[in-house]
């Protein structure tokens, strides 16, 4: 069974905690110089999480630390279709599970501290921690999502399913690690009984790679969902209203992802070298959540992602969407369809406000301090 979202006392936000970068250079000074670190990510340098709460601050930290070795899990496995597809799909993840679990004692020699991002690998038991569990120094383990929680899906399925897909890994990790740091205070309180006290530290993207957008008269307003596979879905409650739009010739949605959503939309597959400049033809970015625990853990990345290219929002109220969007006015809130169409009718028609509402969010994004971000890991790599 899964854990309960657990209350904890109110966590430290590493955003708004200046102090902290003076406690790093104290620490360099005594130990931070000599110290020879591993950054170890669950997934590929494709993923968000691995490019924005990880590799971002790898620059930093090499500045600060003797070494630093970067190593990413090799994720990108395709899935061919049928029964075939699928034995074809768990082989090959198994055999990447492996050669990881393998790896990492090799990583870990003569290492005085590590930085993991999410877990080890993203499926598989969790096994492949206790290299980790026997290692001698220091652990800092980062999450942006609630991985040690199973979720109603999961719990779902076989035995076999919740052993190869479960939170195994998190839930040692979180035990193992001396520090944890969270992407939202929703994540901090859900945390698994014996876990650190978590530093709050949110998922932000750096602005200067954005070209904000100039807002202009067009119709239809074109609208961007931009996100993983796994959350496609997540529009699917919005499909009657944006068919009604569409045939209206309001707004236009475009899906940026590696597949497309089977709703009225048009399809744009994402890449890495288009990601900082392909928001500069769009008019509103939306992010739809459903409530639950797992969406309530939600840093709302893709929000401050459409900030930065200036971008007015709309977002369900759920997790730390609601606390974006009333603190940076960029934006507006929506539960129900109506809500939703709503909003989509008065941000497509008026130019003016997605223009102000657009500047809002972007000011909002560059009030992030990214290099305090990188200094804090760096203190709690140091202990």
């Amino acid at each position: 069974m899964s854990h309960p979202p657990t209350r904890r006392s109110a966590p430290r936000d590493a955003n708004t905690t200046a102090p902290l970068i003076t406690a790093v250079d104290a620490a360099n000074e005594r130990t931070g110089s000599s110290l020879r670190v591993a950054v170890l990510t669950e997934m590929g340098p494709l993923s968000p999480s691995t490019r924005y709460r990880a590799l971002q601050h790898v620059p930093l930290l090499r500045e600060r630390f003797t070494e630093v070795e970067v190593s990413c899990a090799s994720d990108d496995v395709r899935r061919p279709p049928g029964r075939t597809g699928q034995a074809v799909y768990l082989l090959a993840h198994g055999a990447h599970y492996l050669q990881r679990a393998a790896g990492l004692p090799g990583l870990l020699r003569d290492r005085d501290a590590v930085f993991v991002q999410r877990g080890l690998y993203p499926l598989g038991p969790g096994a492949i921690v206790s290299p980790l569990e026997r290692f001698h120094g220091r652990v800092v383990l980062d999450l942006d999502d609630a991985v040690f929680y199973m979720d109603p899906a999961l719990e779902a399925k076989s035995r076999a399913a919740q052993w190869l897909y479960g939170p195994q890994q998190a839930r040692r990790l979180c035990r193992r690690a001396e520090a944890v740091v969270v992407s939202t205070q929703t994540l901090a309180e859900m945390l698994p009984p014996g876990s650190p006290e978590p530093v709050v530290m949110a998922t932000v993207p750096d602005p200067r790679r954005y070209q904000p957008v100039v807002h202009r008269e067009r119709s239809p307003a074109r609208v961007v969902w931009a996100g993983t596979v796994g959350g496609i879905g997540f529009l699917d409650p919005l499909a009657e209203v944006l068919r009604r739009l569409s045939a209206a010739r309001l707004v236009e949605l475009v899906v940026v992802s590696s597949r497309a959503w089977n709703g009225p939309a048009t399809f744009q597959r994402w890449t890495l070298e288009s990601e900082a400049t392909m928001f500069g033809s769009f008019d509103i970015g939306i992010m739809p959540l459903p409530d639950g625990p797992y969406t309530r853990a939600k840093a709302g990345f893709k929000l401050l992602q459409y900030m930065a290219a200036g971008l007015p929002v709309i977002a369900s109220p759920i997790g730390a969407n609601r606390s974006i969007v009333e603190r940076s006015g960029a934006g507006l809130l929506a539960s129900s369809a109506s809500e939703w169409e709503e909003a989509l009718r008065t941000l497509a028609g008026d130019t003016a406000l997605r223009s102000e509402m657009g500047r809002r969010g972007r000011l909002f994004v560059e009030s992030f301090d990214v290099p305090s971000q990188a200094a804090t890991i760096a203190r709690l790599l140091a202990g």
